[in-house]
């Protein structure tokens, strides 16, 4: 009998426990830092993106509502420095601005360059060079099925033969022209396009995932195998190059896809993203393009 008292005592002591309600309120806590992505391209001006952290959950999640617009930006290369002004393309796809910093010149090999930019009295310096071997892209093939840790796709098949020496960090890169029946695979059809009309044409830039490396298989001929993001139909045609990126950049972007595999598989050691920007986070960095090789959808999607 004392035994049925006292475990009823206990009960009623636990649905009695006093409760407060705390509010914690996110965006007292969160201090701003900026974040920077800067890819020079061979052959291309220059696009850096700046934008400042916000807070979990913060309504501001737009291109346009978190892109710092008071920064000075400047990149230099030995006795040359470039202002850099605000400039900002629209993507058809997702109806949105993407604004960004750009200048009036075009991005050559075997060169240093320096970031410099100002923003309220702090200075951030970065620098990145262009000193890369130009991949040749052989061959660019179709796949109905390939499997990855992440489960079965569809895709491409790049082949090429690695550039003699160590060093070299491969990514995918495919260009096309799509309308509003094309859908992200990640997306689908969750995404609303209203900004476009039926039929419209518009560009879209499809960017590899995962960074590939000669290490240890130095000179040897590469099959990579890789899943695109957009849908397509028999007869589409696409424009694909192998990027070859500077270290510091495939470093970035090789721990951004293994961040992304650690949030999706539990038994995967999680993975800390390391800026190579001193003050602020984000990468600066440089990469070359092979030729263009046209290529050809033989069939629907699955």
């Amino acid at each position: 009998m004392s035994r049925i008292i006292q475990l009823l005592c206990m009960l009623t002591s636990l649905f009695c426990a006093c409760k407060k309600e705390v509010n914690l309120s996110l965006s007292d806590l969160h201090e701003p830092q900026l974040f920077i992505e800067g890819m020079l391209y061979v052959g291309d001006t220059p696009r850096i993106y700046v934008s400042s952290s916000m807070p979990f959950f913060n309504e501001k999640v737009l291109p346009g509502e978190v892109f710092v617009r008071d920064a000075e930006v400047f990149i230099t290369e030995g006795a040359h420095q470039y202002p850099l002004r605000q400039d900002s393309v629209f993507d058809k796809f997702r109806c949105r601005w993407d604004p960004f910093y750009t200048g009036d010149f075009v991005v050559e090999a075997d060169k240093e360059y320096q970031l410099i930019l100002y923003h309220h009295g702090d200075t951030i310096r970065a620098g990145a060079s262009t000193a890369l071997k130009k991949p040749a892209l052989d061959d660019v093939s179709y796949t109905p099925e390939f499997y990855d840790v992440y489960g079965g796709h569809d895709g491409v098949i790049l082949r090429f033969r690695d550039m003699p020496g160590e060093g070299d960090y491969y990514r995918f890169q495919m260009d096309r022209w799509i309308d509003t029946s094309r859908h992200h695979a990640h997306v689908l059809d969750v995404l609303t396009n209203n900004c476009v009309d039926a039929g419209e044409l518009f560009f879209v830039t499809d960017l590899g995932r995962s960074i590939f490396s000669d290490y240890k298989i130095d000179g040897t001929d590469f099959e990579l195998y890789v899943e695109v993001s957009f849908e397509y139909r028999q007869g589409d045609t696409a424009t694909v190059y192998l990027q070859n990126l500077d270290e510091q950049a495939a470093r970035f972007y090789h721990d951004l896809d293994k961040q992304l595999e650690s949030i999706r598989n539990p038994f995967v050691e999680p993975v800390f993203i390391h800026s190579t920007i001193d003050g602020a986070f984000g990468v600066f960095g440089a990469a070359i393009r092979s030729e263009p090789v046209t290529f050809v959808y033989p069939q629907d999607n699955p």
